[in-house]
């Protein structure tokens, strides 16, 4: 089954091509990097896929539905790029940060259910950082954030999720320990994962293909 298929993907900003032709497939169960230079378009294709952007041409299939028909976004997990717009202009613990996101699951009341704490305990304990559930996100390091990012991505139970340089800002260690976990996550709970990166020297072991965009295009 196709989670993802671009056909011949064309846009551009005033004017100005990004994406000229791009064609790319993203398979259930694939462990897909994208890699590419500054200004090669990678972000730019994430908005797009996400609908944050509208292409100029081509086709965009999410679920074997064309995108102008696709409403189903939270079958779709996203984790942004880290940097400091992660940080939270109130308290709030990691449990109650994550819990936000089951929104259109709580009571008439606008309250959290038990079924939905239940949710986001379970998704700690998959993720083994059950240690995080009572602190505050803020206090986090940004490995940590990543893993809590991650956590609120799949509390819905998405059916692909997508990282947008996710080991920026992250030492050494902690890139290995987080590229491990994705690992995890595509090879035993079976999600697939597209992730963009430059730090494909990183990725090599772990993913299940790699592509490249540069001047608008994917190469494999």
């Amino acid at each position: 089954m196709n989670i993802l298929e671009i056909n011949d993907l064309k846009f551009g900003y005033n004017n100005t091509p990004v994406l000229d032709g791009v064609d790319l497939k993203l398979h259930k169960g694939d462990f897909l990097a994208i890699s590419g230079g500054n200004g090669s378009g990678k972000s730019t294709l994430i908005k797009l896929i996400l609908g944050e952007l509208k292409k100029d041409s081509g086709e965009i299939k999410i679920l074997g539905e064309n995108i102008e028909n696709f409403n189903k976004y939270d079958r779709i997990g996203y984790v942004p790029q880290n940097n400091d717009s992660w940080d939270i202009a109130f308290p709030i613990t990691c449990k109650e940060y994550v819990v936000l996101n089951l929104y259109d699951e709580f009571s008439f009341f606008n309250r959290p259910t038990k079924d939905c704490y239940k949710k986001v305990e379970n998704i700690f304990s998959m993720l083994n950082i059950n240690d995080l559930l009572e602190r505050q996100f803020n206090s986090l390091s940004g490995g940590q954030k990543q893993r809590v990012m991650i956590a609120r991505a799949l509390v819905k139970s998405p059916e692909i999720l997508i990282l947008d340089e996710p080991t920026v800002g992250i030492d050494s260690r902690n890139k290995a320990d987080f590229l491990d976990l994705l690992h995890h996550l595509n090879d035993f709970h079976k999600i697939t994962i597209l992730i963009i990166s430059h730090e494909m020297e990183l990725l090599d072991s772990f993913v299940t293909k790699t592509v490249h965009l540069k001047e608008g295009r994917i190469y494999v």
